[in-house]
């Protein structure tokens, strides 16, 4: 059978083509413009689906490299040159300055020399730990909004508590010498004299609080009946016996055998449980009043949980009792828990003791209880024991064996003040144990590390809508003291891959640097002040004014004592700036530390970023060989349309000038 072919069907089939070369071009032409094989997925899917995943590679790698990697590098740059800074300060300055104040206490200039020295060295520290990267604190956690020391002063009120071991508790030499510190020409008249064998130095066990200059807070009385407050006859205020501080410890205790212990004091009473003495039975050992009467024991059944018809508890002293005095109970509840109650009385405060427990059953089928709550008791300071400043009466208010059960406080210095027996007691806790001391603070001095940062603050403040509201920080402290609550920033910086950018501000800010310092500044004006009486005492010896006068031998046993008052601050100099030399050492190791922890994350930063740099190169060719145009083939494809769209053409435009005539012919 025969097919006609018309001369439409030839026009439409070289047009055909001809679209379809043009297209090609058109193709070839947009592929040499943008140099891209596609524009559009459907131009090529296989290179479309390759190019997704590649790309979406890549850009991962751009985000890591440029973005991520670049930050971080640039915060632990900055970490790294404040640490270098805070570690030359402390070896060039401040421990220097320490050293010298051994020598340079003699003359004024020397003194105000080391003063002024260690003051700007501290200045210099606090304006470094306020380094910030792109407006972000680097060294405050999570809390990159607020700098780690205050850059202005103000009032605000904070109540702050502070975590600690007996380990922090140290010793300090009061020098006491009476009221000669005070004496001038106008007054040595009125000054009482002290004899030289009057004048002591005394050994205090101390802890320092993180801040001075504490609210003392102490209450005025009110008559009920007039609501006015109460005065004494002198006219002076008379204030509600109330603590000012609350001091506790505690510990964690498993009643298993292993003797694990845990306790918790007070000064009008004394719990303690010991698991290592009766296979059977765990003892909680009762003292109460001043520790002065026998202890009584609490016997509790181990193996036996609160369900056990035999989870009984025994009282009273296996020596002298059966039972606990009047006022003092043990009780065993339902729910696991051990309360110990005094109410005794004649002994303040009444305290309460609940030890909560659990229930286990051991590998050997043995009941075991656990005690996993913490608990604590108060120390109750009275008001005669609160002092504003550090006076002759707070200091002397520990010392002698009737100030033995003792603790003072006091606001201006920050210093909690113990007793021997009290300090005895605290030596014997577990290593392990916590104490505590909750405090208020509203008197804020430009550069003092913000309490945020470090410990459990309340802290006045408002909502948005301006009402009144307590701020709380670090909640978690309290609950889980075994965490340190260090807030870490970490960027990703590769595939499953993350890195630590910051430094925490407990690694290289302390504060007891800066109550170090402090405590140099004021043995130096100390040693000061007697000189400056000396002076004034020496004037008026020479003048010769008071020779044969009464005045002669007090002026005389003035300078004696003070002398001798001088000679031993320089000894409690010369030891005690020993001590902070080693302080300094231990302070410039854990800054050191700090700086190597952080440079040697800079390095593995710098690694992944090679890492990262050549991943980009390799995903980078990738890419383009999928995506990519070759130049040269494509003006070898386009020469070739061309040359085949120009033939076309040609045999087009004599296709479309053939009719029928010409057939005819």
């Amino acid at each position: 059978m025969a097919m006609r072919i018309t001369s439409k069907m030839m026009q439409n089939t070289s047009l055909r083509n001809l679209n379809i070369n043009k297209a090609l071009q058109e193709k070839l032409m947009n592929q040499s413009s943008t140099g891209k094989k596609i524009t559009r997925p459907s131009d090529d899917p296989v290179i479309a689906i390759r190019s997704l995943k590649l790309n979406s590679s890549l850009d991962k790698i751009d985000q890591y490299y440029e973005k991520n990697a670049s930050d971080a590098e640039s915060w632990l740059e900055l970490t790294d040159s404040a640490l270098t800074t805070v570690n030359s300060i402390l070896t060039n300055d401040i421990r220097y300055n320490i050293i010298k104040a051994k020598s340079s206490y003699t003359t004024v200039k020397d003194r105000e020399a080391v003063i002024t020295h260690l003051r700007k060295a501290m200045e210099e520290i606090c304006s470094t730990g306020n380094a910030d990267s792109g407006g972000r604190s680097i060294f405050t956690g999570y809390r990159t909004d607020i700098p780690l020391t205050l850059t202005e002063a103000k009032e605000e009120y904070n109540r702050i508590t502070e975590q600690f071991t007996n380990d922090t508790i140290d010793k300090m030499t009061f020098v006491y010498a009476g009221d000669i510190g005070t004496i001038n020409e106008g007054n040595f008249k009125d000054v009482d004299d002290i004899l030289t064998k009057e004048i002591t130095s005394n050994e205090i066990y101390r802890k320092r609080l993180a801040y001075g200059d504490t609210d003392l807070n102490l209450k005025q009385q009110v008559d009920p009946k007039t609501g006015e407050l109460v005065f004494d006859k002198d006219g002076n205020p008379v204030y509600e016996d109330i603590s000012t501080l609350d001091i506790g410890y505690m510990s964690d205790a498993k009643f298993d055998g292993t003797g694990v212990r845990m306790s918790t004091t007070s000064v009008s009473a004394y719990v303690s449980i010991d698991t290592s003495k009766i296979p059977n039975e765990a003892v909680l050992t009762v003292t109460v009043a001043d520790d002065t009467q026998s202890p009584y024991t609490v016997r509790v059944p181990k193996g036996k949980d609160s369900t056990d018809p035999n989870a009984t508890i025994t009282t009273g002293n296996p020596a002298t009792a059966t039972t606990l005095p009047t006022g003092l109970t043990c009780s065993y509840g339902d729910d696991g828990t051990i309360k110990i109650e005094n109410k005794r009385p004649g002994v303040a405060p009444p305290e309460t003791a609940s030890i909560g427990s659990s229930v286990t059953t051991g590998a050997n089928g043995k009941k075991v209880v656990t005690f996993d709550k913490k608990f604590e008791t108060s120390f109750t300071i009275d008001k005669e024991h609160v002092f504003a400043s550090g006076s002759n009466d707070a200091y002397m208010s520990v010392v002698g064996e009737k100030n033995d059960n003792v603790i003072s406080y006091i606001a201006e210095t920050g210093e909690l003040l113990f007793g021997n027996a009290i300090a005895e007691r605290f030596k014997h806790l577990p290593s392990d144990t916590e104490l505590r001391v909750s405090y208020e603070k509203s008197d804020w001095k430009k550069g003092d590390l913000d309490p945020v940062h470090y410990f459990y603050t309340e802290r006045e403040g408002k909502t948005a809508s301006g009402k009144e509201k307590t701020l709380v920080f670090n909640e978690g402290f309290l609950d889980d003291p075994s965490k340190n609550g260090r807030q870490i920033i970490e960027y990703d910086v590769g595939n499953n891959q993350s890195l630590q950018v910051n430094t925490t501000a407990d690694e290289a800010f302390s504060h007891a640097l800066g109550r170090d310092v402090e405590e140099v500044i004021s043995m130096l004006e100390e040693y000061g002040t007697y000189q400056n009486s000396l002076q004034e005492v020496e004037k008026l010896i020479n003048s010769e004014q008071y020779n044969g006068t009464e005045y002669e031998q007090k002026l005389t046993r003035q300078k004696e004592a003070l002398e001798e008052a001088m000679t031993r601050v320089l000894d409690k100099i010369n030891k005690r700036c020993d001590e902070l030399v080693e302080d300094c050492d231990g302070f410039f190791a854990k800054t050191q530390l700090a700086e190597t922890d952080c440079g040697a994350r800079l390095s593995r930063l710098r690694m992944v970023q090679s890492r990262l740099e050549m991943q980009q190169t390799n995903f980078g060719e990738l890419v383009s060989e999928n995506e990519d145009a070759d130049y040269t083939d494509l003006v070898i494809q386009l020469k070739s349309i061309d040359m085949t769209y120009q033939a076309a053409l040609s045999s087009i435009s004599y296709t479309m000038q053939t009719s029928l005539l010409d057939f005819i012919r």
